[in-house]
């Protein structure tokens, strides 16, 4: 089984919870992917721009060779986000236009992206019950006391955004905690996205499943990644 992350949702996905207020998308934060059957963006393809729990129901599954996208998406080989495959990756850049690697070509069964709904660069979280962001899902751009069905089930997370988020061992935002900044930068032209990837606890010193709590901020001594003017940049321009 592989797992692929696209750097660059048909709403019937019953694998999402929420903490989050509402916001208008700008013309600038176009967020998709267009997938194709063939090389060099040949052949059949479709363009995705929300959640895709199933490819089949577009005719694409285990299809795409290749693709163009923007902003960071999620691909999986298994349908419903892959929630018990192993950890093999390949990556791709937020702004791109490319084939896929030969292991990662004709696999992929479902897709989303990370970060907010509204804006390709707002303040976010996405909070996964697998590891490498797999399984069900609790997101938002708002405190959270509490993380409904995903209690004590996190295991990897996405911040994308300026704002640091502060996560925490026990409900009401309480318990041992840690700040996240994003600490990578792409630009393209007009476009910027700030992120974070945590792939598993240990990178922020928590152990597994001991997420229960989120709030906005810096909150706490224990910090991953720094504000924003001191991100390492990259831009995908060049």
């Amino acid at each position: 089984m592989n797992f692929l992350v696209f750097l660059g949702h048909l709403v019937f996905v019953t694998s999402i919870i929420r903490s989050e207020k509402a916001g208008v998308a700008g013309a600038d934060d176009f967020r998709y992917l267009t997938g194709y059957a063939g090389l060099n963006q040949t052949g059949a393809h479709y363009q995705f721009t929300e959640y895709m729990p199933d490819l089949s129901v577009v005719q694409m599954d285990n299809t795409i060779e290749s693709s163009c996208g923007v902003g960071y998406w999620l691909l999986y080989d298994e349908v419903d986000y892959d929630p018990l495959t192993n950890e093999t990756e390949c990556h791709f850049r937020p702004y791109e236009c490319g084939n896929w690697s030969p292991q990662c070509q004709n696999m992929v069964s479902s897709l989303r992206y990370a970060g907010s709904p509204y804006g390709l660069n707002d303040d976010y979280y996405n909070l996964y019950e697998g590891t490498i962001f797999r399984g069900k899902e609790f997101r938002g751009n708002t405190n959270a006391a509490d993380l409904g069905d995903l209690d004590m089930a996190v295991s990897s997370l996405i911040v994308t955004g300026q704002s640091a988020w502060t996560f925490y061992t026990d409900v009401n935002l309480t318990g041992s905690d840690v700040c996240v900044y994003a600490d990578e930068h792409y630009t393209y032209g007009t476009i910027d996205l700030d992120y974070a990837l945590v792939q598993d606890m240990e990178k922020l010193g928590l152990p597994d499943n001991s997420i229960r709590s989120v709030a906005r901020g810096c909150l706490s001594d224990r910090v991953l990644g720094q504000p924003g003017g001191e991100r390492r940049s990259q831009d995908a321009s060049n």
